[in-house]
């Protein structure tokens, strides 16, 4: 039997994993990213969550 991917978590998971490597950059100095930067991506790795999970839609039979 094959579970189905939920995509929700996923696309979850890689907002929080880029969240994740952009602040690995900026504290690693290979990117200049003060908080005015960080607002957008972080707003945009909540939007896509929620899109996401608006977008799902669960079998009812």
């Amino acid at each position: 039997m094959r579970r189905r991917v939920d995509i929700c978590s996923l696309v979850s998971g890689a907002a929080i994993a880029a969240l994740g490597v952009l602040l690995w950059l900026a504290a690693e100095g290979s990117i200049d990213l003060d908080f005015p930067d960080l607002v957008p991506a972080v707003l945009a790795a909540a939007g896509a969550a929620l899109l996401t999970s608006g977008l799902r839609r669960e079998d009812r039979d």
